[in-house]
């Protein structure tokens, strides 16, 4: 019997949930999406997907069902996971991309997100509500706070250190045995060589121009 699941957010988030729930199932045939939850107006009570939305009043309530969110902003996903998710006592999981290679010294929490194409090293530890998204790659000896995002494209280099709630940026590169604090934004494309402060925001733009083609 395949399990029941909730994904919070009708959004594009939420939508590119549904398609890894999708490639999963094609492998394992897992799961069963019931529902989108979503607090905006305009969805609930359509059909997305040929999935029902809800309001979090009017959402399913049973202690079988599991849920999930896809939320790439680190504080409302938190938010949904402590104050819709845990407190109405859905269960917990992963939701990994089943052609994604896992070490077996690889450790991960729950309510964790990891999309296609993630190369993932050796002893590797994701902690809770973290979502990695395509094509990165996860160096060796990677330690993680909760609730991290990781957008696509970025490279973690080995031996870092990645605090809470920090979001990294598509394309980012974090050199190796860099220290992260906790709750920082890293904007797109940037190049990370030094540690980082707790709330520390890097934008590396804009890029300097060497010379113009004519």
């Amino acid at each position: 019997m395949k399990k029941k699941i909730l994904i919070f957010s009708a959004g594009s988030a939420g939508r590119e949930v549904f398609q890894l729930i999708l490639s999963i199932n094609k492998l394992q045939n897992e799961w069963e999406v019931i529902g989108y939850v979503d607090d905006d107006i305009s969805k609930i009570g359509k059909t997305i997907d040929n999935i029902e939305v809800y309001s979090n009043k009017n959402k399913p309530k049973k202690k079988e069902i599991y849920a999930t969110c896809g939320i790439m902003d680190n504080n409302i996903r938190k938010k949904i996971f402590d104050e819709e998710i845990i407190k109405n006592s859905y269960q917990l999981t992963n939701l990994v991309h089943p052609l994604v290679e896992k070490p077996k010294c690889f450790t991960i929490g729950l309510g964790n997100i990891i999309f296609g194409n993630v190369h993932i090293s050796f002893e590797v530890n994701i902690n809770n509500f973290s979502i990695i998204s395509n094509f990165c790659d996860l160096g060796h000896n990677l330690i993680s706070g909760n609730c991290i995002t990781v957008m696509p494209g970025v490279t973690i280099g080995g031996n870092c250190n990645i605090g809470a709630h920090t979001l990294i940026g598509s394309g980012s590169i974090i050199y190796q045995g860099t220290r992260i604090g906790e709750n920082c934004k890293i904007g797109m494309g940037t190049l990370i060589t030094n540690n980082l402060k707790n709330n520390s925001v890097v934008v590396d733009q804009p890029r300097k121009i060497i010379r113009n083609v004519e």
